[in-house]
Parts: C-alpha cells; structure tokens; sequence
C-alpha cells in the first residue's frame, strides 16, 4: 500500500532498453542523449529538492544543479550517505546559495564539513537511515517534491518503501548487457510477478533518438 508522506516522490532514470544504467566496468555517460538531458534538468527545475545516493557522488561526482535552462532553479541538493564518506572536494558543495543536506547513519564517523552556510548534517536514528523517516525529516524543511536520481540501491529502496509516486524514465536505443552491469531499480528481488510493481503509463514522448516514459505508481 502506498505511504503517504506528505511529499511527492518521483525517481527519474536513464536508462538502456534492457534497463541498464552502467556497463559492467561503471561507465554510465551519456546513456541518452542532449534533448533527453535537457528535459532531465527541466525535472530537476520542476522539483524542491533532487536526491542521490553516496555511490552515485563517488562515482559520477555530479552537481546536481539545473543547468541548459534559462532561469534555471537548481533544488535543494540531498545525499543519503550512511558512513559520511562524501569527499570535501566533491562538486555537490559548490555553487553557494544552494542548500546542501547530508544525511548520516547513527554509526558514522565524526569528521569535519566544508564550512558554507546552506550545509545541514542530519544523522538517522539508525545505521542505515529508514527511508519514510528520511522524508519525514524533508518534510520539516519545507519540500514538497522530491526528484530521486538514484543510483540503482536507492530507487530499489524508495520502491520497497512504497512511497514513491511517479517515475521519470529516459530510454535510449542501445542494449548494454552483462551480468556485472547496473539495472535502474537495483536489488528490489520481487519473486512472484503478481508482486510487481504495477505502472500508469502516461505518456511516452520522442527525445531525440530517445524516449522519455512518464509513469505513476499504482
């Protein structure tokens, strides 16, 4: 049954046709093309607040800001990292005036944070912070929408918390395969296919050479 959270959760993906979202080696960019990106930064504009997990900073290092749209607003920037292993010099600290939120487990290590102003720390009452509890803390903030960006654990554990409201997805033309490599929703392990999840397909829209999928959850 759906949670009701009081924030609109939307996990957006890019994704092969076999619902990759990396090779086998971690390579992901560019999966989709130029116009699928613009209308991914469009997402980021449309939402208070983007989320990632501390995979996907180590990884990719992105900014998680808006940017290929004039008057752009980037969201508040989120990153579930449970050992607070997020580097100072990732680029998710900088452009001041964007708001930063680090989110810990009970078990991190004490360290230090680069000094900005828009930088919070929260720490789980947990070692693995619980993801309703997560929104509820994103709720005392204010945010209503949140857009989550993955990687492939942290949609797994949206899903299986069952509070996720529509999905972004951006495929492209290309079949990547492997055993090794990364499917979007991750470890979500449903053994009977009665027990999937079910979608609301609204649209499905060209983007260039790919196509964007616009889905609620059932």
């Amino acid at each position: 049954m759906k949670q009701s959270t009081g924030i609109t959760v939307t996990l957006k993906a890019a994704v092969s046709v076999d619902g990759k979202i990396a090779t086998g080696s971690g390579q992901s960019k560019w999966i989709t093309g130029d116009v699928a990106r613009r209308k991914a930064h469009q997402l980021r504009h449309e939402n208070d607040a983007i989320l990632v997990g501390i995979n996907t900073v180590l990884t990719d290092d992105p900014e998680l800001t808006v940017r290929s749209i004039e008057k752009g607003r980037s969201p508040v920037r989120i990153v579930l990292d449970s050992k607070a292993r997020i580097p100072e010099q990732s680029r998710v600290f900088q452009n001041d005036g964007v708001p930063v939120i680090i989110i810990t487990g009970n078990q991190a290590p004490s360290r230090s944070w680069p000094e900005r102003g828009e930088l919070k720390i929260i720490q789980a009452p947990e070692e693995t912070p619980d993801i309703l509890w997560v929104l509820s803390e994103l709720k005392n903030f204010g945010l209503k929408s949140l857009l989550v960006e993955g990687g492939s654990l942290i949609h797994a554990s949206f899903l299986k918390s069952n509070c996720v409201d529509h999905l972004a997805l951006f495929m492209a033309p290309k079949i990547i395969g492997g055993q090794d490599s990364l499917s979007w929703c991750g470890n979500i392990n449903v053994e009977n296919v009665n027990d999937a999840c079910q979608l609301d397909i609204s649209s499905i829209t060209p983007l260039g050479e790919d196509w964007f999928i616009s889905a609620s959850i059932k």
